[in-house]
């Protein structure tokens, strides 16, 4: 790979909106990888997505082309700094026990490339339905609303249910028990509030207390996605295709992700979480396939969790756009959002209590 590249200019500060450096740079590295000449046709760039910077393309080699995807890691994005082996290495062992995630190809942690982390996985076909309604109404005629959150939440108690012991994503393991891994969570979530705001919240550190005074033990450590929500799958025509943007991927308490499908954000002031079961379907699905025992304390404890970490995303949106340079509006609009959520954190601990 040093080889091929060598000889070239000096890889220069990534740029989202330069795709002749994009185009250029991803050809000399699936030559590399694939040792011999590559075409890379119908570059896009995606507008979706708060994270990582996404591009389609096509490739062909080897009289054959194939409908990619590369991933890039702004330096300057709301989770810089970034790495992609921990997305890399879940999404090809999740593969290999055949979930709904992209088949993926190539990692890149040193930044000689693009000079930002990156990963190349397949294209799935798809749409991603994001049903926000006005009214807070329902989003989906009933019969898709069960179809899909039947597979949305069978999908949840699949990954939640994977023997990730014996595989790459052991790696990803930081150590943490039963007892632990909670607070593990907690202190991660504090030290991302502090590197990215300088004012202090009152309310944050509240519940940041209170999350680790209450902090329930584990009933076993599952690899978590810690986005799953609509908004991050495709769908064709009901079915569920892949899950997307595992950023946050990592190891902890399973109720974790399920509390963060019951966010009012993503459900409008709807009876449904995610838009798609009440509280009481997706418990009665979700136990049954996991044989886990969810009660209604501990889910209110991981919703009011999940509120508090989307707050602190929004800080770190915010951080990223006034601090860092990062040039995005949608990141100032996430941080206009700010007195928003922090009284959705309250509401959230309210009900938690």
């Amino acid at each position: 790979m040093a080889d091929v590249l060598a000889g070239q200019r000096e890889i220069p500060a990534f740029d989202p909106f330069d795709s002749d450096t994009v185009r250029r740079q991803l050809t000399a590295y699936l030559a590399a990888q694939t040792g011999g000449a590559v075409t890379v046709s119908k570059l896009q760039r995606f507008t979706v997505g708060f994270s990582w910077v996404t591009y389609g393309f096509d490739a062909e080699w080897g009289g054959r082309t194939r409908a990619l995807i590369l991933r890039v890691g702004p330096p300057k994005g709301i989770f810089a700094p970034y790495l992609a082996r921990p997305e890399f290495v879940a999404l090809k062992a999740l593969a290999q026990a055949g979930m709904r995630v992209p088949g993926v190809y190539w990692y890149d942690d040193t930044c000689t490339v693009f000079g930002a982390p990156f990963f190349i996985c397949d294209k799935v076909e798809g749409e991603v339905p994001i049903p926000w309604t006005a009214d807070g109404g329902p989003a989906f005629d009933e019969v898709t609303r069960k179809r899909l959150g039947h597979q949305f939440f069978d999908i949840l108690a699949d990954l939640h249910n994977f023997d990730w012991r014996g595989t790459e994503v052991a790696e990803l393991d930081a150590g943490g028990t039963e007892a632990t891994v909670t607070h593990q969570q907690i202190d991660a979530w504090v030290a991302r509030m502090h590197d990215w705001s300088e004012a202090r919240f009152p309310m944050l550190e509240w519940a940041a207390a209170w999350f680790r005074d209450h902090a329930p033990v584990a009933q076993r450590i599952s690899l978590i996605h810690g986005d799953f929500r609509i908004g991050n799958f495709l769908e064709v025509d009901g079915d569920i295709r892949a899950f997307l943007d595992w950023e946050l991927v990592h190891l902890g308490d399973p109720l974790e992700d399920l509390g963060w499908t019951c966010l009012r954000a993503w459900r409008g002031g709807s009876d449904y979480m995610c838009h798609l079961l009440t509280r009481d379907e997706l418990l009665e699905r979700y136990c049954a396939r996991t044989g886990l025992t969810v009660d209604r304390a501990t889910l209110a404890y991981w919703e009011a969790f999940g509120t508090f970490k989307l707050a602190i995303m929004h800080l770190g949106a915010f951080h990223c756009f006034e601090k860092r340079g990062f040039n995005d509006m949608r990141m100032a609009g996430m941080g206009a959002q700010i007195p928003r959520l922090l009284l959705q954190v309250e509401r959230a601990l309210e009900e938690a209590q």
